[in-house]
């Protein structure tokens, strides 16, 4: 009994190391195989600078591949390492390790790719985006605030641990807003809002909403919560040109941080 017992544990034994053998020749498959050279990734740079354009976007696959960044970095600004999404760009160049993509990538087709050692530069063309007519964070030094010192965009790490830009807004009272005069209001207003996560990992004082006026009349408002999924907001504008205000509160706001990115877009072909 002893003797089948003992045996019985060896099998599981086995078995568990067989299991993790194979575990670790698929992880294989995933991880780069052979260090890039530095030749290479200056080779990558050089190439994505010949013709890069304004909205463009550079991506690093994977993303934990830090060393690209020492050479990409020039190619790679705050403003795209911080993205939501990929709403504003017209190209991606993905800048791939060994088999890695990005998981932007995934369901384009390359127009073009180049190896360089164990690099591949793809480029890929992202489907009509819509036009950029404003976009607030670049018109901070025009704006407007209220119950809060006016800050530049800068980055902001969200509860997932990603980096964000953003406009901030800092709350330390019930309320506080932001607003920009003169805004060419032909199309709609989109945008994403986030917590901090040194505020928002604790769960409380949420959710945060922030409500949109267009010349003092509210067209829509936006949850944000702290755990809540990161979802777009997004209203239509009533054309011409006119007074846009932020406004930001939450139930407990005393040292919240929020941060939001806004732009007006006109669709491709004009529409609204």
């Amino acid at each position: 009994m002893i003797k089948a017992a003992i045996l019985a544990r060896l099998n599981w034994l086995w078995a568990i190391v067989l299991v993790v053998g194979v575990v670790e020749v698929a992880l294989q498959w995933q991880i780069p195989q052979g260090e890039p050279r530095p030749a290479d990734w200056k080779k990558a740079a050089r190439a994505i600078a010949a013709e890069k354009q304004p909205h463009d976007l550079v991506v690093i696959a994977p993303h934990w591949a830090g060393q690209g960044r020492m050479y990409l970095g020039q190619l790679m600004p705050l403003r795209d390492l911080g993205r939501f999404d990929t709403a504003i760009y017209d190209r991606i160049f993905e800048v791939s390790v060994g088999k890695a993509r990005s998981n932007e990538t995934l369901n384009l087709v390359a127009e073009s790719e180049t190896r360089f050692g164990n690099i591949t530069l793809r480029r890929y063309r992202l489907p009509p985006k819509a036009e950029v007519v404003y976009s607030f964070s670049n018109q901070m030094n025009e704006a407007v605030a209220h119950g809060f010192r006016r800050r530049e965009a800068r980055v902001m790490i969200d509860h997932w641990f990603q980096p964000r830009w953003v406009i901030p807004i800092p709350l330390s009272g019930n309320t506080a807003s932001l607003s920009f005069d003169n805004v060419p209001l032909d199309g709609v207003l989109r945008g994403y809002g986030i917590v901090d996560y040194r505020h928002g990992r604790h769960n409380k004082g949420g959710p945060v909403m922030l409500s949109i006026y267009v010349d003092e009349k509210k067209i829509g408002t936006h949850e944000v919560a702290n755990f809540g999924p990161l979802a777009p907001f997004q209203f239509e504008l009533p054309g011409d040109v006119g007074r846009v205000r932020f406004a930001v509160k939450a139930p407990d706001a005393f040292n919240r941080q929020f941060g939001m990115i806004a732009h007006v877009l006109r669709r491709p072909g004009g529409d609204r």
